[in-house]
């Protein structure tokens, strides 16, 4: 029983391990790519026609996989794992679930299922939900200096839309690749106002749509748009310190229910690895397989209450 517990926790890191080493090569693959593309440029134009409407199905199937697997994310602008990677991690948790519940815990093939099926669903979803809780951290703390660079373009005479660019160019990722996105909007002839918008509704940060509304109003009506800037920028660094100090007053309380919640989970893996039998009849009567349920359902529960009341908390 130990080997087999074993055997599933390697499979499932090998898949892990395989998609994020197959992610980090992909950056490197299409560099190449586009320099083959470049020097075969002249080559056969039907070749290359075929080339690039592979590329697009191929494109656009990764885009139905990230929309899949990202169904119910409010946003996910911030998570560059392509889809098939994440169709990767699907696979190796739906193998995992399917191991686990099947000939670990001796589960029925529906339920069994059951649990592959939310593995391959959940684990792709978090992934993307951590890469833009990631994003969204850093566009949040390095969004101020953005701001900063923005007013000393504007005091230096340059005009808003050179300002943009410049931040898109200088500055750190993600910040970068937002104003990047913002100045190529406008340069192909897009009105600064509605570049505005649409970036402030792709992004969906309140403080990002603070910016937005205020460069909006003030390239319309004119007058001082470095001072507005200014006064926003600072407004933004304090409600970064005052969610900081929200984060440390309620450090204590978060650490005791992330223990608080994982009790159970260690104390059932402590109690199959040392006495399987134990738990045997929670997933072979159908009675405990219900009982289990409930418990699992209930934990499950317990803990999205307290990480949403710490969310509460923590939201400024």
């Amino acid at each position: 029983m130990g080997l087999l517990i074993v055997t599933i926790i390697l499979v499932g890191l090998g898949a892990i391990m395989l998609a994020t080493a197959f992610a980090g090569a992909q950056s490197a693959s299409r560099t190449l790519a586009r320099r083959v593309d470049l020097i075969a440029h002249a080559s056969r134009t039907s070749a290359a026609e075929e080339a690039f409407s592979a590329a697009r199905w191929l494109a656009g199937a990764e885009e139905a996989l990230k929309r899949l697997f990202s169904l119910g994310l409010r946003r996910r602008w911030g998570a560059p794992t392509p889809g098939r990677v994440l169709l990767l991690y699907a696979l190796g948790a739906a193998a995992a679930g399917w191991l686990l519940g099947h000939a670990v815990l001796r589960l029925p093939d529906w339920i069994a299922g059951l649990v592959a099926a939310a593995g391959f669903l959940l684990l792709p979803r978090f992934v993307l939900s951590l890469e833009q809780s990631r994003a969204e951290a850093k566009f949040t703390d390095l969004f101020p200096d953005g701001i900063d660079m923005v007013i000393r373009m504007l005091r230096a005479g340059l005009p808003v839309s050179a300002a943009i660019r410049t931040v898109g160019n200088e500055a750190p990722e993600p910040v970068n690749h937002v104003f990047t996105e913002l100045a190529d909007q406008v340069e192909i002839g897009i009105p600064l106002s509605d570049a505005l918008a649409t970036s402030g509704e792709r992004i969906q940060l309140p403080d990002f749509r603070f910016f937005t509304v205020a460069v909006s109003l003030q390239h319309a009506t004119g007058g001082n748009l470095a001072a507005s800037l200014e006064i926003l920028s600072e407004i933004i660094r304090r409600r970064r310190a005052l969610r900081l100090k929200a984060r440390a007053v309620t450090a204590e309380v978060r650490m005791t229910a992330y223990i608080l919640g994982c009790i159970p989970f260690v104390i059932i893996a402590g109690l199959l690895f040392i006495q399987p039998g134990y738990l045997e009849p929670l997933y072979v009567d159908p009675r405990g397989q219900v009982i289990a349920l409930s418990a699992i359902g209930s934990l499950v529960a317990g803990f999205l209450t307290m990480r949403s009341m710490m969310r509460k908390v923590l939201k400024v």
